[in-house]
């Protein structure tokens, strides 16, 4: 007979998506650590062209160019095979007894995926809640945070269409006042986009909306700069990380924002539908969930994960 403890303790490691069973490590990881050791010592131009590094790479992918080519993964990047055989494995998984096998097997791996995920991005996991897309992460503190009628937001035209919708939405429902700026990108100057949003600013505004790498074309935003001056006037900062995260390198507190949103299956080709919210961990209590929570004052980050049945294979194969 199994002990039932045991089982669930060994198939909570099996199932984990970082753990040493992994998939990723099982097919990849030897290879790809031994092209990284072979060509460490070659510049990068002589890397571009190298068809032997790259065609490792591509037999990653299933994606090929027939019968598109594919020259955006900035909206929705094809998973790698390994991510796509872990979402199989797991949804293979799951439909073998569903109340068992999602929520006391794979639900239990969100810790550990929490904590991996908190990793690269430098902070505590306790900031970190796993959800769906970069809309669902950024519209938790969009409709989150207690506003009055004739509070202040401001905003640009050029950030994303569903981020704005929703400001418009509480201006509609609730009479706060939003603002959009407008520019002509490229700029260059940081201080140029930093003062404009400081002459925007009035005695009302409550909060920066701020996109780090506008999707419409590729202006990286001075995010740092902007949230230091919006602070030193008692200025929240939400920052839209939708096109930054798994592009650039940062980790999320050194951008000095309050609030980050991200989706994970643009450059880090996650599962497609997968997203990551990270609040500041004095924020949190004051942030109220966007479906429901049992304490939703709570300064439990986990509150923002009460989504009801969801795909857990999706979340697992994030790792």
């Amino acid at each position: 007979m199994f002990d039932r403890r045991t089982f669930l303790k060994k198939a909570g490691v099996l199932a984990g998506a970082f753990s040493a069973n992994s998939l990723f490590n099982h097919l990849h990881a030897a290879e790809w650590g031994n092209l990284a050791e072979d060509y460490k010592n070659i510049s990068p131009l002589e890397m571009a062209g190298n068809e032997d590094y790259w065609s490792v790479i591509q037999k990653g992918y299933s994606a090929s160019s027939d019968p598109i080519i594919m020259l955006n993964n900035g909206g929705v990047s094809p998973s790698p095979i390994v991510v796509q055989q872990a979402v199989e494995k797991f949804n293979l998984m799951s439909n073998q007894g569903p109340s068992y096998y999602m929520w006391r097997i794979l639900d239990q791996g969100r810790e550990n995926l929490r904590e991996s995920l908190a990793k690269l991005g430098g902070c505590s996991p306790e900031e970190i809640a796993v959800n769906r897309n970069a809309t669902e992460a950024l519209v938790t503190v969009i409709y989150g945070l207690d506003l009055n009628r004739g509070d202040e937001v401001i905003g640009s035209h050029q950030d994303y269409p569903n981020m704005m919708m929703a400001w418009k939405q509480r201006e509609m429902r609730e009479g706060i006042v939003y603002k959009q700026l407008s520019f002509k990108f490229p700029i260059e100057n940081d201080d140029e986009i930093v003062a404009a949003y400081r002459n925007a600013i009035t005695p009302k505004t409550k909060i920066l909306h701020l996109t780090h790498v506008v999707n419409w074309t590729g202006q990286i935003m001075p995010v740092q700069k902007i949230a230091r001056m919006a602070h030193d006037r008692g200025i929240e900062v939400i920052i839209d990380g939708a096109h930054s995260y798994g592009l650039l390198e940062f980790n999320i507190p050194d951008l000095e924002g309050d609030y980050f949103g991200t989706s994970l299956h643009k450059y880090l080709s996650a599962p497609i539908g997968s997203g990551m919210l990270w609040i500041k961990k004095d924020k949190i209590s004051k942030v109220w969930p966007l479906v429901c929570a049992g304490d939703p004052k709570s300064d439990d980050i986990r509150k923002f994960e009460s989504l009801g049945t969801r795909s857990f294979p999706i979340e697992q194969g994030i790792g």
